[in-house]
């Protein structure tokens, strides 16, 4: 955990924070003020518990006998403690689920959203293009050892459109995924650590690489090699559907085409899109304020399409055939990411995703 020092004059102000800040007391996505007292102030407080009470016109050194100690003194000062020693910061420091010195706790529930900027080449049927990509996380941080431990998931991608030459039509396709396939319990979660400079707001932070892996399972996400061919991936069914990989629904309605999967058959159609994604991200920003972070977010993405269903339906007579499901592969888009950036605020705890999209629509 990160410790830094207040003089005495502060110390009633970082109890404070404690008691009324909502978010942190990361990762620009920890840290708490200290179960403990500092060396300055409990050298004063003990001195000014053994300093010995006298009342005015005691018969101290001067001499003077004309007044005697009065004992009811020694009992209104007990019954009347000096009110700048406040023993319930000592009780809203040892609460401190961090036990941390600082004026942010990093320990919280979080939204994070990614933008990203894509690009992506031209080929035998995609036009080349550009666009964003949005994705809303809901995290778990941990303040733990000085760093903090960041625990997320899924609660929505939202994925650009792309068109086609004229070999297929000058069409355009989009894709979604409903919101509904990332509640799945066998969704895989994210996991990182992030560092921060202090448990301040200013504080530089530090997301180290991560990677997650959605659709499918590799032995080392974050640096096994990517395959070109998707028959070599070891696609799951992430999101209980019984179809390999996660489900992506076609876009439909007006300007919108359901993809072709075969260049000769242009009745043949995909109405679902069985897909497989690596994501590996890191970020560099800043601390915001106790309850927000924000800064540069370094991404990649790779995908491939290891499945489809028809127009036909989504049944097993539905299901496309390996030929065309290479066809469709051949046919995405590659991201090439150009730039990103992330923003995080605190939520309250227990919060789910639908609190992710009213904090950061």
């Amino acid at each position: 955990m990160l410790r830094s020092r207040r003089a005495l004059a502060r110390g009633v102000l970082s109890r404070h924070c404690m008691r009324n800040t909502g978010f942190i007391c990361l990762a620009a996505f920890g840290l708490g003020c200290s179960s403990e007292p500092d060396d300055a102030s409990a050298t004063i407080g003990t001195t000014v518990a053994s300093m010995p009470s006298t009342s005015v016109g005691s018969n101290d050194d001067t001499g003077d006998p004309g007044e005697t100690d009065d004992p009811s003194d020694d009992a209104d000062a007990d019954s009347n403690p000096d009110p700048t020693d406040d023993p319930s910061a000592d009780s809203a420091d040892s609460d401190d689920p961090t036990g941390s010195a600082g004026t942010c706790d990093f320990d919280m529930t979080a939204a994070i959203r990614l933008s990203v900027d894509v690009t992506w080449a031209g080929g035998i049927a995609v036009l080349e293009g550009a666009g964003a990509i949005d994705i809303w996380l809901l995290g778990e941080l941990d303040a733990e050892g000085g760093d903090v431990a960041l625990s997320g998931r899924v609660c929505r991608i939202a994925l650009p459109d792309f068109a086609t030459g004229l070999l297929a039509g000058n069409e355009t396709y989009g894709t979604t995924f409903p919101d509904a396939v990332w509640s799945s319990p066998t969704m895989p979660t994210i996991d990182a650590t992030a560092t921060i400079s202090t448990p301040d707001p200013g504080a530089s932070l530090h997301l180290e690489r991560g990677a997650v892996v959605l659709g499918a399972t590799m032995a080392d996400p974050l640096n096994d090699p990517w395959p070109a061919d998707w028959h070599q991936l070891a696609a799951t069914d992430h999101d209980g559907d019984g179809s390999p990989g996660v489900t992506a629904a076609a876009k439909t309605g007006v300007g919108y085409a359901y993809p072709r999967i075969d260049i000769l058959n242009s009745e043949a159609r995909a109405s679902e899109i069985f897909l497989v994604s690596r994501t590996t991200m890191e970020f560099d920003g800043t601390v915001d304020t106790c309850d927000s972070a924000l800064g540069e977010a370094t991404i990649t993405m790779e995908n491939h399409s290891v499945g489809c269903a028809t127009v036909a339906g989504a049944d097993t007579q539905g299901q496309c055939s390996d030929g065309q499901t290479t066809t469709l592969d051949n046919n995405m888009p590659q991201f090439v990411v150009m730039g990103g950036d992330f923003e995080l605020v605190r939520l309250a705890d227990g919060a789910a995703c639908d609190a992710v999209f009213a904090a950061l629509p």
